[in-house]
């Protein structure tokens, strides 16, 4: 048993997760769609039913707790009848001073409650999880000793099919509402794992069906096929990609980039969902300072040069680009890339993929021939495709592109490293700007607290100075992590004519950055500020950045 839908939708209108006024439009919304309300919430929150469950157990005054914090205790559930610990869903987990402590989803039944603290004798304390968490984790506990009456999923191949496809959706619709960016699906010892990486960190995800191994091979094979991959082959990584589409209340279709790879217990899959907010990508929700900002929009509207973004994989180069795209995208210009893959598809914007046949310097040679006047090349990876880039700036175009380095100053080294020469660099650089992505603090439960001595000295504050800084607490809107999407912390470098001819002259980093003055704006300077507006920590700062004198 567990919580109904009125119940967990009252819990999260008592823990603000949703707005009455929003609520009475979804609620008609959904009797004409005829969905259920719960799913139409939701949808339009993007809130996973983790969320609710954790408002529910707020509002009791109760703990919850995710999958990895369910150990069950054996002992302790030996001397329960299993036919009432998987009918109810309880199991305890820890016993110690103050009692027993069993986790469920429905913390308000209190028969089953008492049920229990009389075969155990002993005092019991409740921890409220979802019944997908609590299911999986005591089929894990079970797992030695199956029950008789269990189904298998492969009784049939229709419904073997039919269980998959609901898998699929149930993982697809889970890593839409908590906003992740990959899916990673992968067989261990007790069968199918998914992880699903939410703000740049893993999060598992449980199924009823997490401890079937055959339910792991077919759910692979099921994703292979659909993403034109060849399901015989299984000690060779191949790479895919693949449309998928989840149905109303959701209602989204987005592209999929498919990876696999042979590991010791069987395939794993990692599964990149590309562009899902690609409607909502504009310049001023990255991030940036308003200055920075107004520089960035001054550069992406001269008439020729290159602006570059720098940073590992993952530090949302690629969305910074395409911000820039969106904002002067007009139908007086031509703007044409060239990607791998295509992340975001913008209308009216010719997008090219390159492929084994079709690399990005064959590509960008062969879009010149189509009269531009914005290009944008994916990513500079060698000599070729950066001396191309570099003259097409030369030549009259705006080139946007993408370079692995750390910082915004050693961009002009490693290019001319790669064999750029440093005149075509300095007469056609326009900024270069090295990003890296941190979470930001949810809105609803950070706490402040008056910066400490050290935090004072790596923020550079004078030490008689009142500065408040915050840090994360954890609630339901932000499933307990504390942090809810992320920003960018940007380090910007802004070239004149000074600076172009330092960097044709062969100048080297160091006198470049001494020479830059306000042109340059370091990523801790630019940390340091967000550190201080409440929007991120010193923690997640200094996870990607260092502190340069």
């Amino acid at each position: 048993m567990a919580l109904n839908h009125e119940q967990l939708i009252e819990a999260g209108l008592k823990q603000k997760l949703i707005e009455p006024d929003v609520l009475n439009n979804l609620r008609a919304e959904s009797r004409k769609k005829r969905v259920e309300l719960l799913d139409a919430v939701t949808a339009h929150y993007r809130l996973p039913m983790t969320a609710f469950y954790r408002a529910a157990a707020e509002l009791r005054g109760l703990k919850f707790v995710d999958y990895a914090q369910i150990e069950p205790n054996i002992e302790l559930l030996k001397k329960l009848p299993q036919a009432l610990v998987k009918r109810k869903g309880l199991l305890p987990v820890v016993q110690d001073e103050p009692g027993i402590l069993v986790v469920t989803s429905d913390p308000d039944d209190r028969v089953s409650i008492e049920t229990v603290r009389r075969l155990l004798g002993n005092q019991v304390r409740v921890a409220v999880s979802e019944p997908g968490m609590v299911n999986a984790a005591i089929n894990r506990a079970y797992f030695n000793q199956p029950s008789p009456n269990a189904v298998s999923l492969n009784t049939t191949n229709a419904a073997a099919e039919v269980d998959l496809v609901s898998l699929l959706d149930s993982i697809f619709k889970e890593a839409y509402l908590r906003r992740s960016s990959d899916i990673h699906l992968m067989q261990d010892e007790f069968g199918l794992r998914v992880r699903l990486r939410v703000d740049g960190e893993l999060q598992d995800f449980v199924t009823d069906n997490a401890n079937d191994t055959t339910v792991a091979s077919g759910l692979i094979s099921r994703i292979k096929v659909l993403a034109n991959l060849d399901i015989a082959e299984q000690r060779e990584p191949q790479d895919g990609g693949m449309s998928y589409y989840l149905p109303p209340p959701i209602d989204a279709e987005f592209n999929v980039r498919v990876a696999t790879a042979p590991t010791r217990l069987g395939e794993r899959i990692t599964m990149r969902v590309l562009g899902q907010d690609a409607q909502d990508l504009t310049l001023a929700k990255l991030g940036m300072s308003e200055d920075d900002l107004q520089r960035f929009r001054q550069s992406i509207r001269k008439p020729f040069g290159m602006i570059l973004l720098t940073g590992p994989t993952g530090s949302g180069k690629s969305t910074t680009l395409f911000a820039a795209l969106r904002e002067i995208n007009s139908p007086n210009i031509n703007i044409m890339t060239v990607e791998n893959p295509v992340e975001y598809v913008m209308e009216g914007v010719s997008q090219i993929q390159t492929g084994a046949k079709v690399t990005f310097a064959s590509a960008l040679r062969s879009l010149l021939r189509h009269d531009p006047d914005v290009l944008m090349v994916g990513e500079i990876r060698d000599e070729e495709t950066a001396d191309t880039a570099l003259k097409a700036a030369m030549t009259g175009h705006l080139v946007f592109s993408t370079l692995h380095t750390n910082t915004a100053a050693g961009t002009v080294s490693r290019l001319i490293d790669i064999g750029c020469e440093p005149f075509l660099i300095g007469s056609t650089m326009n900024a270069i700007i090295a990003q890296r992505l941190v979470r930001k603090l949810c809105a609803h439960c950070k706490t402040s607290h008056p910066a400490t001595n050290e935090e004072k000295v790596l923020l550079d504050l004078p030490a008689d100075s009142t500065a408040q800084i915050f840090t994360p607490n954890g609630c339901a809107f932000c499933q307990g992590t504390g942090f809810r999407g992320r920003l960018g912390l940007f380090e910007t470098l802004w070239f004149d004519e000074e600076l172009s001819k330092m960097v044709s002259r062969r100048c080297t980093e160091e006198e470049l950055e001494a020479r830059a003055g306000d042109r340059l704006r370091a990523m801790w300077v630019d940390g340091t500020a967000k550190v201080l507006a409440g929007v991120t920590t010193i923690a997640e700062m200094q996870a990607v950045t260092v502190k340069r004198s």
